[in-house]
């Protein structure tokens, strides 16, 4: 049965090697590399537990069937892509006896169809690889047999992933490989199949370790976001940016995806302007960077504007008038009362607001919007 592990919302912490802060009249940067969306955590701190639970099964599913198939899912801005980055390299850093593992990365968002996320794989190990017209099965059958006359242990890692049964086929053909190749299985080498991202699933009929990565909230993605900034800036910012990043994050629907974004812009808004430090001024959403779905419009960074200008905490129906308010100032929409609730609710379970109900007594019930304790 697949078995499920559950990650910390630890978050990284600074490495030692970065020594003392050079003067912070040089430069506003100290390594612009930390802004960029490709950046990873050098550490991710509290995660190691899970990590190597997660390498302990794998392994026992290499040793018994030769194949192992591990799904690790998470909200948008959770990690998902750093946790299986972990993996995949500590699979890499194993001694098989045999030749260096070959990784095999592919991004399932851009790729149309399975037939074209199989030959994206493939070119990976042949860039003159054509398959025109050939099924996703025929394409899965000629990509595991090169694996087999290759002879190196594999990483196939299909990264923002997502639950579509199409995409499914090329999970179940790598998963079990004796159902594709008419010769059977035997032969080929060590088999790492890794699913990523805010919607993968692994079809049901595969066993596979299920990994859940929780989003990251509150202290936890404070933290987060002060120790990239750290690492970005030679100037601390103060606390009152890194609250207003971790609140932009969150807000946005992107989570931790959306930090080095963040950091990006307003660098460059305190070098426009000849800082040497981020202030709460440089803080803002990039203009081209597209809203996540579910809000599409800002609400819930309007919802938590509007909270910290009423100090934190502000009764139910004010709340809905001042965004209103705010919402027609910024050319926006209004939220209906029932769309306000839900991306209450949205906040709430992410840590980011709490909500106090009073019952009964003078007035009736009454309800409180209070933004979360910080550190």
């Amino acid at each position: 049965m697949p078995t499920t592990s559950t990650i910390s919302a630890a978050t990284p912490e600074l490495v030692h090697h970065l020594g003392t802060f050079p003067a912070p009249h040089q430069t506003l940067w100290r390594d612009r590399r930390a802004a960029e969306r490709t950046w990873r955590a050098p550490v991710l701190a509290g995660r190691e537990e899970v990590l190597a639970a997660q390498d302990v099964e794998a392994r026992a599913a290499l040793d018994q069937e030769n194949v192992a198939a591990v799904s690790i899912v998470g909200p948008r801005g959770a990690g998902t892509t750093s946790v299986a980055e972990c993996a995949v390299a500590t699979f890499a850093e194993r001694s098989f006896g045999r030749r260096s593992p070959l990784v095999l990365r592919v991004e399932v968002s851009q790729c149309r169809t399975p037939g074209l996320l199989v030959k994206a794989l493939f070119r990976q190990i042949d860039p003159n690889f054509q398959g025109q017209g050939a099924s996703t099965e025929f394409l899965s059958m000629l990509l595991l047999r090169r694996f087999r006359t290759l002879g190196r242990p594999v990483a196939v890692w299909l990264d923002q992933a997502h639950s579509s049964g199409e995409f499914g086929r090329v999970v179940r053909a790598l998963a079990r490989p004796q159902e594709v190749l008419p010769e059977g299985a035997a032969g080929l080498p060590p088999l790492l199949l890794l699913v990523s991202g805010s919607r993968a699933q692994v079809p049901g009929e595969i066993e596979a370790i299920q990994v859940q990565v929780p989003p990251l909230q509150g202290p936890d993605l404070l933290e987060a976001v002060r120790a990239r900034a750290a690492l970005a800036f030679h100037a601390p910012p103060g606390p009152e940016v890194l609250l207003a990043w971790a609140d932009l994050a969150v807000a946005s629907g992107w989570g931790l995806a959306l930090v080095g974004d963040l950091l990006a812009e307003a660098g460059a808004r305190a070098e426009a302007r000849g800082a040497l430090r981020v202030e709460l001024e440089d803080v803002a959403l990039p203009e081209r960077l597209p809203r996540h779905g579910h809000d599409a419009e800002g609400f819930g960074q309007t919802i938590l504007e509007v909270l910290r200008s009423a100090r934190g905490s502000l009764a139910a129906g004010e709340l809905r008038r001042r965004v209103a308010e705010e919402c027609t100032s910024l050319g926006m929409r209004a939220p209906t009362p029932a769309r306000l609730w839900r991306h209450l609710v949205a906040l709430e379970r992410k840590g980011i607001v709490r909500r106090e109900v009073r019952m009964g007594g003078t007035g009736g019930t009454a309800t409180r919007v209070i933004l979360a304790d910080r550190p």
